[in-house]
């Protein structure tokens, strides 16, 4: 049966749940630390329901209360803690108590099991993502962050799985069919597979097989474990059910990416030839390889940032009436600008950055939290990207990926609509443009208009049949006028603010432990790193928070701003024409102490 307290039931002052169990000293102290942060903007978003259905209402013993359990998986990824770590901290850490509103010594007291059952529903649902979003979002309103422009990249993260040479993993994938072939299905075990092989990948004497191996026999090592593969395969190819086995096709994919049959004999693919999406170890056939920085996943991470007065220096004058609306903020707010992580993504590692900014921008259009200039690197800033992205409302600011071209178009005028050109460097315009279904276009001058042009020897036409020729396509004249653009001082001083996001990097790997989780699999892992940004954004908030000033709760933040003040300045007002009216102090003794 259920259990799942509700936050929205009113309570007296006074009467709070906490009164009896912290003083008010240490509930001021509280409300100052990540534990009150946590309390007021995450801990209302947790999406019970979602973990309730699988949960009766009525029937059986019921559960520790589910708001806490969802409130310590999270914190369990932001402090990077194992289960036996959470259950001591949810047991004996005040923090956590005020944190997760629980003071009851029962509802504090979790068994290892409850947490690990709580976690698989969290990640089996992908109800992370669900969190991150809510939680976000609403701080994203409540503190009226600017979401105009953000900054993307990504981090390389590791599951928790061990490196893994062609010998172990092949071998490996073996003794995992081997064991669940002997679990579910004995006689089929004992009666197709021989004592040699059972001794080689089962029993602890055939380790050393594998470990104990000169360099000079490590290849015919390979070929022997290749050979022993495919017989498996051959073995079991006509019975239906261990097909159905998943260990079964782990062994039929990874034959498939490291081998091949030539001439009937088994021969190991060159390492070139294996693909960055093969399996890179058979307890975790989600994580992909990198060539650069090697196996595992990497996070797509997306933050707002602001553009500091103090960071204007350099760019000319400017008069009062072109600062933006965001400067001016800034000189009000002061220098305390809050900036939050808005989209997370976990990929394998086989995947290029530049597939990866369009879903960001579909996603945080959904959310109403798409930016109007989003500041990449080259691999995010190809020309397919940008021109998408554009069309979408979002300007990409970026350099141009690979190696600049030969080709030099300045001088040359060209239709902002067609991108035909209008005219050439001496001011004459073609006598023809034509373009190809491939999308080349060709200009052709009139050989009597260039017989007497002074720019003769340095133009970047060639000669034609019948005249003077440029050869171009759109992309191209996109590309040059993109990396003229990027030598300009705007685009500088633009993408400057880019390095900004490498120390978000840097703090979300070293803070919350994100470069090596504790799990297996694309769902855990997701589910691990999207709660480690939680926990940035809940510190930034905090930080934001006390050096401003404002009021933690979000409630009584719009409460304050919508109904309590606009009241008071009426009343204000009011009281004010009435005392000076009966020449009354009583005005000044109860307004001047109060400061807006």
């Amino acid at each position: 049966m259920r259990k799942q307290k509700d936050l929205n039931i009113l309570t007296f002052e006074g009467m709070e749940p906490w009164q009896g169990y912290l003083s008010k000293a240490k509930i001021k102290l509280l409300n100052k630390t990540w534990a009150g942060s946590f309390r007021k903007y995450i801990l209302p978003k947790l999406p019970v329901e979602e973990l309730s259905q699988f949960y009766t209402e009525r029937m059986g013993r019921p559960t520790k209360d589910l708001l806490t359990g969802i409130g310590a998986a999270v914190l369990q990824q932001i402090f990077n803690l194992t289960d036996p770590e959470t259950r001591e901290q949810l047991a004996f850490n005040q923090q956590w108590h005020f944190a997760l509103d629980t003071y009851d010594p029962g509802e504090q007291l979790f068994s290892e099991k409850t947490l690990w059952t709580i976690r698989y529903h969290l990640t089996k649902e992908g109800i992370c993502q669900s969190i991150f979003q809510k939680v976000t979002d609403d701080i994203i309103k409540v503190l009226n962050v600017d979401t105009s422009k953000q900054r993307m990249d990504s981090v390389h993260v590791y599951s928790n799985m061990a490196k893994l040479g062609r010998v172990r993993l092949l071998s490996r994938t073996i003794t995992k069919f081997l064991k669940n072939l002997k679990r579910q299905y004995a006689k089929e075990y004992e009666s197709n597979i021989s004592e040699e092989v059972k001794e080689r990948y089962i029993k602890r004497k055939g380790r050393g097989y594998f470990g104990n191996v000169k360099p000079s026999e490590s290849q015919k090592r390979l070929s022997e474990i290749a050979e022993d593969l495919q017989k498996l395969i051959e073995i079991y190819s006509i019975n239906e059910s261990v097909m159905k086995m998943s260990s079964y096709k782990l062994m039929d994919r990874v034959f498939l990416e490291q081998c091949v049959i030539k001439e009937g004999k088994v021969e190991l693919k060159p390492s070139k030839e294996i693909a960055s999406d093969s399996i890179q170890n058979p307890s975790d056939i989600d994580a992909g390889y990198d060539g650069h920085k090697g196996q595992g996943y990497q996070v797509q991470l997306s933050e707002t940032y602001n553009r500091k007065e103090k960071h204007s220096e350099g760019k000319g004058k400017e008069t009062k009436e072109q600062e933006t609306k965001e400067q001016k903020q800034e000189k009000v707010q002061g220098k305390e600008v809050l900036d939050l992580i808005t989209y997370v993504k976990v990929e394998s590692a086989d995947k290029h950055d530049s597939k990866a900014l369009e879903p960001a921008i579909e996603e945080m259009g959904d959310r109403d939290i798409k930016p109007e200039e989003i500041l990449v690197d080259a691999a995010y800033g190809g020309d397919e990207n940008v021109m998408e992205s554009k069309e979408k409302g979002v300007k990409v600011i970026s350099p141009v990926i690979g190696k600049k071209s030969g080709k030099d178009y300045s001088g040359f005028r060209f239709d902002s609509k067609t991108k035909g050109v209008k005219r050439c460097a001496d001011g004459k315009s073609p006598e023809s443009v034509k373009r190809n279904k491939s999308g080349r276009i060709t200009a052709i001058w009139s050989k009597k208009d260039c017989v007497d042009c002074p720019l003769q020897e340095n133009c970047r036409t060639k000669k034609g049949a019948r005249g003077r020729r440029l050869v171009y396509t759109e992309k191209g004249i996109r590309l040059w006028q993109r990396r003229q653009y990027e030598s300009s001082h705007k685009f500088k001083d633009k993408y400057r603010y880019r390095a900004g996001i490498e120390a978000t990097n840097a703090r979300y790997i070293h803070m919350t432990g994100a470069r090596r989780v504790r799990y297996r699999g694309q769902e855990k892992v997701e589910f691990a790193e999207v709660m480690k940004a939680l926990g940035i954004n809940m510190f930034r908030v905090l930080r934001y928070v006390l050096n401003t000033g404002g009021i933690l709760d979000p409630i009584m933040n719009i409460l304050y701003k919508n109904t309590v003040f606009p009241i008071f300045c009426i009343l204000k007002n009011k009281i004010s024409i009435f005392c000076s009216k009966y020449d009354l102090k009583l005005y000044s003794a109860i307004f001047n102490p109060i400061i807006l």
